[in-house]
């Protein structure tokens, strides 16, 4: 795993089955209460969204540059 990326969270998995509800219930033009894998979905991208913002603000505090700042210096 890339130590030096600002997105390392905790391992999310998309896979067909997880989204075929999603995808399913927005066809029918999100009538009726979402579906528990949306909503497992919906709290997912919460969780990962979170994760990379603390990552970001833990990597900016500690005074590190962003990889691909580093990597355009070593260039």
């Amino acid at each position: 795993m890339n130590k030096t990326s600002s997105l390392i969270t905790g391992s999310a998995t998309l896979t067909a089955t997880s989204l075929v509800p999603a995808i399913e219930w927005a066809a029918t033009g999100f009538r009726g209460p979402m579906p528990e894998q949306v909503q497992l979905l919906v709290a997912g991208a919460i969780v990962t969204a979170i994760h990379a913002i603390g990552n970001v603000i833990t990597d900016r505090l500690a005074g590190k540059k962003p990889a691909a700042t580093v990597a355009a210096v070593q260039q």
